[in-house]
């Protein structure tokens, strides 16, 4: 009996952990003996490090385009259940081996999908890098003519093939149509990347919209994509090097395998003949 307790013990700390998770954020019913849980899940909830547990998570994923990525439905809820679901999962399937590995395999089989996602939003940003190009020289021949900053940002999504950054900008444009308001506009559309080029993009298109110098902009746009030119110029280098000595070590394997069977092919007729 007491072997069964310890067996399954992490099983239930987790079940416990995934209650909690879904206390705090407002999942579960209403009941009276929650009561003091809820009470305190609540201030954690308003009160840790002065934001939303859940909105600080949601931002996470915003920022790191997990509807892109996880499919347009996914919430913090959502993903928080498949992870749990991928503990319990991989705990059961180890647990018969090992109670020290189970846990630990368990745990990062829950973490999986929060690790992979930053890594996904960095593929994103490469990808991003020559479309964030065309924007900086569509924007910067936009202002040369004489067209104004908030009807050529209403316009960028035109120029934009990759669907993340070309919903990002249509929304960007809408709410400049809507609202007038080019700093809100611009707040919202950096919310939804984790991307420093779009954060100096940002910054740039709000210095010029409270300067009004549209010539200010132009050299800081022209210095940027000289810099971004030389990072995807890096990048394909560096992916072509790689792809280079990837395939000379392939060679290499292939010449020593084969010269190693050939050895083995001759010494192994010899002894036949010898014996």
């Amino acid at each position: 009996m007491r072997g069964m307790i310890i067996k399954y013990l992490p099983l239930v700390a987790a079940m416990l952990f995934g209650w909690l998770i879904l206390s705090l954020f407002g999942r579960l019913p209403p009941k009276k003996v929650y009561g003091k849980v809820r009470d305190f899940t609540g201030l954690l909830k308003t009160k840790v490090l002065g934001r939303p547990f859940s909105a600080r998570v949601q931002s996470f994923l915003v920022k790191n385009g997990a509807s892109y990525h996880y499919g347009k439905n996914i919430t913090v809820a959502k993903l928080l259940t498949v992870s749990i679901l991928l503990f319990g999962l991989v705990f059961l399937a180890l647990s018969k081996l090992s109670l020290l590995i189970a846990p630990i395999a368990g745990i990062l089989s829950g973490a999986l999908p929060w690790i992979l996602l930053p890594v996904l939003n960095k593929q994103d940003n490469d990808k991003m890098l020559p479309e964030l190009q065309t924007v900086h020289h569509s924007l910067s021949l936009e202002l040369k003519a004489g067209v104004h900053l908030s009807e050529a940002l209403s316009e960028m999504y035109t120029c934009v093939k990759l669907k993340r950054l070309r919903d990002a900008f249509c929304a960007l444009g809408s709410d400049i149509i809507m609202n007038s308001d080019v700093f809100a506009a611009l707040e919202d559309f950096q919310k939804k990347f984790n991307n420093r080029y779009i954060d100096s993009f940002c910054i740039t298109v709000l210095q010029l919209s409270e300067s009004g110098k549209a010539s200010d902009l132009l050299t800081d746009i022209s210095d940027q994509m000289k810099d971004m030119e030389k990072i995807v110029l890096e990048k394909k280098k560096g992916k072509l090097d790689r792809r280079i000595t990837f395939y000379q070590l392939g060679m290499l394997v292939c010449v020593l395998a084969v010269a190693i069977y050939a050895c083995l092919s001759y010494m192994l007729r010899s002894a036949i003949n010898i014996g």
